[in-house]
């Protein structure tokens, strides 16, 4: 999964790159990314054991160019935790799509 521009470099391996300006706007942390935090931590080393900071960097630099390059920080954070909680058979795809369901529904009915 080489940078198409550096086949000695993996697609997600930005460090050095000139990036651009940042937009100080768009780094403010929304509620869904620190409640991922939250879930994250309280499922690592620290929480329950479950899963590896190695593990999330495994998923996220699998999960292939795109969807990493598509995403944002908190989302390839996210996905690498679905990633790897499916693989460790915490739940089903289908459980997700389900739960997710569940959720949007609530959320339009009260309005959010």
């Amino acid at each position: 999964m080489a940078s198409k521009s550096d086949p000695g470099r993996g697609y997600h391996d930005i460090g050095g790159l000139e990036g651009g300006p940042i937009d100080p706007a768009t780094t403010e942390i929304k509620p869904w990314e620190k409640l991922s935090t939250a879930i994250s931590n309280s499922l690592g080393k620290a929480g329950r054991g479950i899963y590896v900071t190695d593990e999330s960097r495994r998923a996220r630099e699998q999960m292939g160019d795109p969807p990493y390059s598509d995403l944002a920080y908190f989302e390839r954070a996210t996905e690498s935790m679905k990633i790897v909680l499916l693989e460790k058979g915490l739940f089903t795809e289908a459980e997700l799509e389900s739960r997710m369901k569940e959720i949007e529904k609530r959320m339009a009915e009260v309005g959010k």
